[in-house]
């Protein structure tokens, strides 16, 4: 049980302070007084250390949080940023910022001690959650004995299982994180893009949450979420063709990768393709082959057509994290096998990777 014993060394470095509990008065006197000593800090080692300037806010986000829980360090999280906009960016003493790269600096500040306040505080949460339980475990113990064994069981499955999603989830989100501001020219289109992102990748996560124990999503059920959210129509009046059975069974690894390259495609396809010109259209066939080892395989073909790739320029999209996600995630994660064509009339882009076994009834082809 060497999870549980990891959840008893985490339940030791809890801070319960009944001053500084959260929602108390104290707790929040707490946050400001930790603002008001990493701005005292700052002011000091300014002349000292440069290009680091939230240095010393990071830390007293992270000590409030963990002593006075998630309300307390949001409310030092806005201390911070103001104190730190005020006290540190040029012009000093100012809440005027004249520099656009002051202002994704402080825009990735804030996003970063976000991420740990909602981290530290979930963290929490699940160490009280975790005290309570053993509590009420200890009292039953000598009685129902059997019973805790059982439940222990549980949670340990429970909390692993949390434990690998979160961990996967905020690796996820940091990539996209960092890859969106690395290709975005200003804060506005970063923030566009990663809302968009966000979303997609809230979808995917929809989707797996909804299906029932031992289901799988079905990569109908993605492509439709997809096109749904962008509002795209289908059929014999509209500018996409589906081709393809119901029911073929995703893995739930590949869902959200493969959730996140539709995004991508679907997304260059509005913005510059064939869901953008008057004469485009996109066909989307899909099926399901079985491999020389006889393991099922989903194989897509999405396939654009009549636009006018001059329109785009002598450097047309196709390049980004999207390509990137097709070209090198997907083969290096589950071994799929792509294709990214920037043809004549549009993009062609193939993609074959592992289907789940688990197979459900079949359905009708849709056109």
């Amino acid at each position: 049980m060497p999870l549980l014993r990891g959840m008893r060394r985490l339940s030791d470095f809890y801070i319960d302070i009944p001053g500084l509990r959260p929602g108390t008065f104290g707790a929040y006197a707490f946050a400001f007084l930790c603002a008001a000593i990493a701005t005292a800090l700052a002011v000091a080692i300014d002349p000292y250390v440069v290009g680091v300037p939230f240095v010393t806010f990071s830390p007293a986000v992270i000590i409030t949080t963990l002593a006075s829980g998630l309300g307390a360090g949001l409310f030092c999280v806005v201390l911070s940023a103001a104190s730190a906009w005020f006290s540190l960016l040029p012009p000093r003493w100012s809440f005027y910022i004249e520099s656009s790269a002051d202002v994704v600096e402080m825009s990735v500040f804030i996003f970063e001690v976000l991420l740990y306040v909602i981290l530290i505080a979930g963290i929490r949460l699940s160490l009280e959650q975790y005290r309570e339980l053993s509590r009420n475990l200890e009292q039953r113990v000598e009685e129902r004995s059997a019973a805790l064994r059982e439940n222990q069981d549980r949670l340990v499955s429970v909390v692993a299982e949390l434990q690998h999603r979160t961990r996967n989830l905020i690796s996820v989100v940091a990539r996209i994180a960092e890859r969106t501001l690395r290709a975005s020219k200003t804060f506005d289109d970063f923030n566009a893009s990663f809302q968009d992102r966000l979303a997609a990748l809230g979808r995917a996560q929809g989707l797996l949450f909804r299906v029932k124990d031992g289901g799988r999503v079905t990569f109908d059920e993605l492509i439709d979420t997809e096109l749904a959210a962008k509002s795209v129509a289908v059929g014999e009046d509209g500018s996409v063709t589906l081709d393809g059975p119901k029911g073929i069974p995703l893995r739930s690894g590949t869902v959200q990768p493969l959730a996140m390259a539709l995004h991508e495609l679907l997304t260059n396809a509005v913005k510059y393709g064939a869901l953008k010109q008057p004469n485009g259209h996109l066909t989307v066939r899909w099926r399901q082959v079985t491999s020389e080892s006889g393991a099922p395989w989903l194989h897509l073909d999405w396939k654009e057509s009549g636009v006018d790739m001059r329109s785009l320029g002598t450097n047309p999209k196709g390049s980004g994290q999207g390509r990137e996600l097709i070209e090198r995630v997907l083969p290096y994660q589950f071994d799929a096998q792509t294709t990214f064509v920037m043809e004549m009339d549009g993009v062609h882009c193939t993609i074959s990777l592992p289907a789940s076994e688990h197979r459900p009834t079949d359905h009708p082809s849709v056109a």
